[in-house]
């Protein structure tokens, strides 16, 4: 029998805070971290994003010439996680590092006293492990946007099949650059103003920062919430464009909701970039599956769009929502936007929970919840979670 997996502790560093019971609470009081950026070093225009402020943690870190700016980040988030969960850096433990595009910055910076080879992830790893002594190298996951939520997969997959691993770390973040910026524009994917995902006059997406962290373990802890199901297909539609047909996304969730035992959801995560084509396929998918009155969210309009970080940074306050019993309103939603219509949660006033189709509904106690992620590719994933 096959071993069960739970999340026994989470951390986040975002622009709107460093913990993650700190995120939880600026989204419950309805903050976002998304603001107008003007600076020349990421586009020739202004844009919409939401930045993680230097200053906020730089003295926080030993030598910090030694490691990039992304680097520093992921040492900040990663010394809170062993501090505060006494995380064991022997055999026992594996750390998985997920990100889409690591130090290319680097790569736009005419100067630099980084070698070249810095911009290869598993060099960037190989930096990190060393900094804190962890005897095992670590796992990189590189799967375009679901790679948080694919490196929680993978770490609950060797958990399961390797004896010698008791626990794993799985941390994920990515930094706004002028790469990713120009290749976004490219797309004509990013918005004018505050992303606004699901709703019918949404505009694109915004970039965003953040490192958010699972702390996985076979054993069972105190507000421990276990892994249920995965399911990640790949639908091969396009390079860059999702399935029309949700095809992919539709695979995923039923297999998810198979290993889980289709137990009553609560809520989904969704990925939700306020793009039409992510929108709009994610809609079809749920509906497919026959979810498409679950209240969902999505957490874009609060953060923007994470890329590496973004399935760990939502599980994480997803897992926050259960813990605590709220659900957190769909930032920047007001009128249904795809074709086939969602339950979006649109207020939280605590002891009432309004969504599109349930005004002023009870609080209920909340148990399990879904969260999807696609990406690049045509790659998929979903995850159920439910409290253990």
């Amino acid at each position: 029998m096959k071993a069960d997996v739970f999340v026994v502790g989470d951390q986040l560093v975002t622009p709107l805070g460093i913990g993650s019971a700190t995120n939880f609470v600026q989204l419950l009081d309805g903050r976002t971290a998304i603001k107008p950026v003007a600076d020349t070093q990421l586009s020739g225009h202004r844009i919409h994003a939401a930045r993680i402020d230097e200053q906020a943690w730089l003295n926080k870190i030993s030598r910090p010439q030694r490691f990039t700016r992304l680097e520093q980040l992921f040492i900040l988030s990663l010394q809170a996680m062993i501090d505060e969960y006494r995380i064991p850096l022997d055999r026992s433990t594996l750390v998985l590092l997920s990100t889409t595009k690591g130090n290319v910055a680097l790569l736009h910076r005419a100067s630099t006293a980084f070698p070249p080879a810095r911009v290869h992830l598993p060099v960037m790893a190989d930096e990190l492990q060393g900094y804190f002594g962890f005897e095992n190298r670590f796992v990189t996951i590189s799967n375009a946007c679901i790679s948080g939520a694919l490196a929680i997969s993978v770490a609950r997959q060797l958990l399961r099949h390797h004896d010698g691993y008791q626990q794993a770390v799985v941390i994920g973040g990515d930094e706004i650059s002028r790469f990713i910026v120009s290749g976004f524009d490219a797309f004509q994917a990013l918005a004018d103003e505050p992303c606004r995902p699901f709703d019918r006059d949404r505009k694109g997406l915004n970039l965003g920062e953040a490192i958010a962290g699972v702390y996985l373990s076979k054993t069972p802890a105190r507000d421990a919430v276990r892994i249920m199901g995965v399911g990640s297909y790949n639908d091969a539609n396009h390079i860059s464009g999702p399935s029309r047909t949700g095809e992919g996304l539709y695979r995923s969730i039923a297999e998810a909701m198979r290993e889980a035992g289709a137990p009553p959801l609560d809520f989904i995560s969704a990925h939700g970039t306020a793009t039409r084509y992510n929108d709009e396929m994610e809609s079809i998918a749920l509906q497919r599956c026959g979810l498409s009155a679950v209240p969902l969210h999505s957490l874009k309009g609060y953060y923007g769009h994470t890329l590496g970080a973004s399935g760990l940074l939502e599980t994480v306050l997803g897992i926050h929502s259960l813990k605590n019993n709220r659900l957190i309103p769909s930032k920047g939603f007001m009128h249904q936007g795809t074709s086939q219509a969602l339950n979006i949660i649109t207020a939280d006033h605590g002891d009432t929970v309004k969504t599109g189709k349930q005004p002023d509904a009870p609080a209920q106690p909340l148990r399990t919840f879904l969260k999807t992620a696609s990406g690049f590719g045509g790659c998929n994933i979903a995850t159920v979670f439910q409290k253990a």
